[in-house]
């Protein structure tokens, strides 16, 4: 059988073999002569394959990720596991009921790997990423001061309000609180070219080539489309569209020392 998605279809000339032509001789009458058993070649065999998925790792992240999904009413979820200094995904898992065995049984929408064909605003998650971009350019000390404007802020005349009406905050706490007005403020420190730099550099508006079919680089505009209120959102990881598979690599650069390992 031909691979119809995921990895035997990426993977499909790898696993399928080549093909092998064999001769028959027939006799008079038509009748095939039988050849000698070291004559055929027998069927064409493909290489194998060797996953770095680790069964176990996969089967909790399975099973939590259900549970997460039920607790929180959602309509999906998606888990991935990966070696920050490797790449290797150890697991990867979607919220999807699919059954492999039987996926004609199932739509074909559910038949994708929302971790590599899907988009999503990241929210507070880009704050990582903001956070190592202010202090890779000296722009900011961890103890150095914000306010945090009681909860709301003012940009370009839209009223951005946070979690929390927090008070003063150092830049530590501004990250530990995931405070939308402190991500704003120090954002505007850091300025939109290099913001976007920076945004570019872990990865984002890229395929990062992981060998699996369908991969979406995402949404991330060049400084010159953004509006008055555009950094301020890109600062709280709003109007930029990652996929999971994004932001994996982009975390485990600061995990792992400044590496962006390609899953």
């Amino acid at each position: 059988d031909s691979g119809l998605a995921g990895i035997e279809y990426a993977y499909e000339n790898t696993l399928a073999g080549r093909s092998v032509r064999v001769t028959f001789e027939r006799d008079a009458h038509g009748r095939p002569v039988v050849l000698r058993p070291d004559a055929h070649p027998g069927p064409p065999r493909g290489q194998d394959l060797v996953l770095t998925l680790d069964e176990r790792i996969q089967f909790f992240a399975e099973r939590e990720l259900r549970a997460q999904v039920a607790k929180v009413g959602a309509r999906g979820g998606v888990a991935v596991v990966m070696d920050p200094y490797t790449g290797e995904i150890l697991a990867l898992a979607s919220g999807s009921a699919l059954n492999p065995n039987n996926f004609r049984g199932h739509p074909p929408d559910a038949w994708k790997e929302r971790a590599v064909t899907d988009t999503f605003e990241p929210g507070s998650t880009i704050k990582a990423i903001l956070a190592a971009a202010l202090l890779e350019e000296r722009l900011i000390r961890p103890d150095d001061m914000f306010f945090g404007e009681h909860g709301s802020i003012q940009v370009a005349g839209v009223s951005i309000r946070d979690h929390e009406k927090f008070g003063w905050l150092t830049f530590r706490e501004v990250i530990e609180k995931s405070s939308n007005v402190g991500a704003i403020k120090v954002g505007q420190r850091l300025g939109k070219e290099r913001f976007y730099g920076y945004l570019q550099r872990f990865g984002f508006g890229q395929k990062t080539g992981i060998d699996l079919p369908g991969e979406t680089p995402g949404l991330l505009r060049a400084p010159q489309h953004w509006s008055e209120l555009s950094l301020a959102s890109l600062c709280i990881g709003q109007e930029i569209g990652i996929t999971p598979i994004q932001l994996v690599p982009a975390i485990s650069a600061i995990a792992n020392g400044g590496l962006l390992v390609q899953p």
